[in-house]
């Protein structure tokens, strides 16, 4: 029975990251379709701009069915990956309906877990200025830079994540912060916007 359960996990798995156009890797665990989201391609080749790049290590789980958390989901995982653009997951990541906006670069490191509901934005999305964000162009204007959050990390559900934060290893973020800064390794921090708590102590 255990045989035949590993063996539907995979097929299942397989199948869900080919009808969301994820890209499937052997161990991988892909409970509920997610959504990938790229420019068109007309769009891309009128351009002259290359397809984002989603890079995944050995082991990931994605959880996108509202059955398969005990927190609940609001949402399938939604990775939006523009031109020239690299989402890159370590080994053994797991990550449940939350949303990854990646003009630019979000690197996840080894171990990592990233709770239900969470935003990781590399960007503004939009500019600051009302008369920039009017015009048609206006991600021109648009501020971006990259996110890196080290191994062993834990993102407790409901958390926002700015562009240009970098997250220390082994650090913990409180459920439903706001992170607009870095954080040091092994590290406590919560609140909007997230502040330190404590160290953890290995």
């Amino acid at each position: 029975m255990n045989t035949l359960y590993k063996l539907y996990v995979r097929l299942n798995s397989r199948y869900n990251a080919l009808r969301s156009g994820f890209p499937y890797k052997e161990g991988m665990v892909m409970d509920g379709r997610c959504y990938v989201w790229q420019p068109h391609w007309l769009l891309r080749l009128l351009r002259g701009q290359r397809r984002g790049t989603i890079l995944v290590g050995r082991h990931f789980t994605c959880i996108n069915r509202f059955s398969s958390n005990l927190v609940g989901l609001i949402q399938p995982s939604l990775f939006t990956v523009f031109p020239k653009a690299t989402i890159s997951i370590g080994d053994h990541v797991g990550i449940s309906g939350s949303t990854l906006r990646c003009s630019e670069r979000i690197t996840i490191g080894n171990r990592t877990i990233i709770g239900s509901g969470c935003l990781l934005l590399d960007t503004d999305e939009h500019p600051l200025s009302a008369h920039e964000r009017q015009v048609p162009d206006y991600y021109n204007y648009t501020k971006s830079r990259p996110i890196i959050i080290g191994d062993d990390v834990f993102i407790g559900a409901r958390c926002i994540v700015t562009k240009g934060v970098t997250i220390g290893n082994g650090s913990v973020i409180g459920a439903g912060s706001v992170v607009t800064h870095d954080v040091p390794p092994n590290t406590i921090v919560a609140g909007n916007p997230a502040r330190i708590i404590k160290e953890i102590n290995n």
